[in-house]
């Protein structure tokens, strides 16, 4: 009996030390849980300090439980930013494995450049994910990390987002700086096909869209023959190409802007489209601008930001019209001069259209007239862009 009875005890005391370390374990992950928690949010009110956009920087960070304690993860294209995490980790201990972008292991190849006549930019590494953007044959991104087939880029005009490497000629700053050189021409039709072959029977090699820049090798009499970022050989109509020049002055910025929104009239919507094959309201706008050799910045709420206000009654052609509520900016337009614009019309018009501000012209449009905000003057100030 007397054995029996300390077996008895040390089971209960084995019960009960175990009882207590299953409560110690419960109340520790609980702990790390909120903590994990907290930490995070303290990122993110950090990070708001630094990254006042977005749509044009990176700022993933957060807190892992790694084997060797906590530990900032992550990554960032913002310096200060990525600064004030070091600081940060240090100053509590914790581990840091935050990666500043681009992703070092890139080396010297952190450079990119569309290689077919349009792709998507994507808000996840994945063909399902929302399309936030477009990228056109000709110009060059920041390669900023690789995933699988995927590159995580930044555009020229600092838009932030997902594009298949397959769209994309990986290159080095000196053959970024040898293209941009030598792709002086771009595409002046809505749509163009570049062959294999100077005749239209030959096999196409790629599509072509408004504004694809181009390497030209050499005139032949109704053909110029092209190399693509990649070095595929092909050729395209001379009547759809023309060569870029960065000294046009005034009038003729303001005519090749409204020349090539008109071009686009009927163009349908799409969410995100920054092309000529498709568009949102903003992605309309640089299109239209782009041509001109104007760079306006990607969403409508970036583009109110640029040029000079202008009073209504002052309105000319190529004057960017905006529109919303409040302090929010949702669209914007191209003013035609006087009380008309075209615009890209998103769910209520569904494609590229002229309308107008005054209520007797059978343009107007009640909606847009009741949700104008301001104007600005863009082209006269294009060099301070």
């Amino acid at each position: 009996m007397h054995l029996v009875g300390k077996e008895l005890i040390m089971n209960l005391l084995q019960s009960i030390i175990l009882s207590f370390f299953t409560l110690f374990i419960l109340n520790n992950c609980a702990s790390s849980t909120f903590n994990k928690l907290e930490f995070d949010e303290r990122i993110k009110q950090i990070s708001k300090k630094y990254i006042l956009d977005k749509s044009l920087e990176v700022s993933e960070v957060e807190v892992d439980l790694k084997n060797q304690g906590p530990t900032f993860t992550g990554m960032t294209t913002n310096v200060d930013l990525y600064n004030k995490i070091k600081a940060y980790s240090d100053s509590l201990s914790f581990g840091n494995d935050v990666i500043l972008l681009p992703d070092p292991s890139l080396g010297d190849s952190t450079r990119g450049i569309i290689n077919v006549s349009v792709t998507p930019i994507r808000d996840r590494s994945s063909h399902t994910a929302q399309m936030v953007d477009q990228a056109i044959m000709g110009n060059w991104v920041k390669i900023l990390i690789e995933n699988d087939d995927w590159y995580l880029i930044q555009t020229h005009y600092k838009y932030v987002g997902w594009i298949t490497k397959s769209a994309v000629h990986k290159c080095t700053n000196n053959f970024l700086s040898d293209w941009n050189e030598k792709a002086r021409y771009r595409i002046k039709k809505l749509n163009s096909i570049i062959y294999s072959e100077p005749n239209m029977s030959s096999i196409p090699i790629s599509d072509g869209v408004l504004n694809n820049r181009l390497y030209i090798t050499k005139d032949l009499v109704d053909w110029s023959e092209v190399i693509l970022p990649d070095g595929r050989v092909g050729f395209i109509e001379k009547q759809d190409i023309e060569l870029m020049t960065q000294d046009k002055d005034l009038t003729d910025q303001i005519s090749i802007v409204i020349s090539n929104a008109l071009s686009m009239k009927g163009v349908p919507y799409l969410w995100g489209g920054n092309s000529s094959k498709g568009n949102d309201c903003s992605g309309f706008t640089q299109t239209a601008f782009m041509a001109s050799g104007i760079q306006l910045p990607r969403d409508a709420r970036q583009q109110a930001k640029v040029g000079k206000p202008i009073i209504d009654d002052q309105l000319k052609e190529g004057d960017l019209l905006f529109f919303g509520t409040g302090d929010r900016i949702t669209h914007v337009g191209i003013s035609m001069g006087g009380d008309k614009f075209i615009h890209q019309g998103s769910k209520l018009e569904g494609k590229v259209d002229i309308h107008s501000l005054n209520p007797d012209s059978p343009l107007y449009n009640s909606y847009r007239k009741g949700t104008f905000l301001f104007a600005k003057r863009v082209i006269e100030e294009s060099n301070n862009l």
